[in-house]
């Protein structure tokens, strides 16, 4: 049987894809429904679980499936900014969705693509997510801090967060047998 690659024909959408975004998403909801969250302080946003759930779901389930899931993890988000949150986890479900292919088909080896999906989660949060919060924040609702002033703050509330959803999402990569950490598209 031919190895698979990255420019193997597979759908960018099914009904699995779809499925699969659709749990996803619909945990990374309910913990935000549920209360699990901590506000962070000096900004309009809290802190939470939800993104080891829509990194993971984004990047199994692709571009269309980090939409999905972004509109899920972003549509209730506390505070009354759910359009700052959409953007926010929309982007970052793209990013994750067209990144983490590219790194399961790098051939990379496992040490190597842990630390790869490392960077992947880290620009999720500190290029997709925080930016797309400062910038919804600010376009959507009229935050007049200035946009540095509002992504620093932004960043130190979310760090522990963005480490613990690196390590816990990293570990579960690597607890995974290789076939069942590919991309469904």
């Amino acid at each position: 049987m031919p190895e698979e690659n990255e420019n193997a024909k597979s759908p960018i959408i099914s009904l699995k894809i779809i499925l699969t975004a659709v749990c996803f998403g619909i945990v990374a909801l309910a913990i935000v429904m549920g209360g699990l969250h901590l506000p962070i302080p000096g900004a309009n946003v809290v802190t939470d679980p939800r993104e080891i759930f829509t990194t993971m779901g984004a990047a199994l389930s692709g571009p269309i499936g980090g939409v999905i899931i972004g509109i899920f993890a972003g549509i209730a988000e506390p505070g009354g900014i759910a359009l700052a949150s959409l953007l926010a986890h929309i982007a970052g479900g793209l990013w994750m969705g067209f990144a983490y292919k590219k790194l399961v088909y790098s051939k990379l080896e496992m040490p190597k693509m842990i630390l790869g999906w490392a960077g992947l989660v880290l620009a999720y949060y500190y290029i997709f997510v925080l930016t797309g919060f400062a910038v919804g924040l600010i376009a959507f609702y009229g935050d007049t801090t200035s946009f540095v002033q509002l992504y620093m703050t932004l960043a130190k509330g979310a760090t522990v967060e963005a480490i613990l959803a690196t390590i816990i999402t990293s570990m579960a990569l690597f607890a995974l047998p290789r076939k069942n950490i590919k991309p469904l598209w």
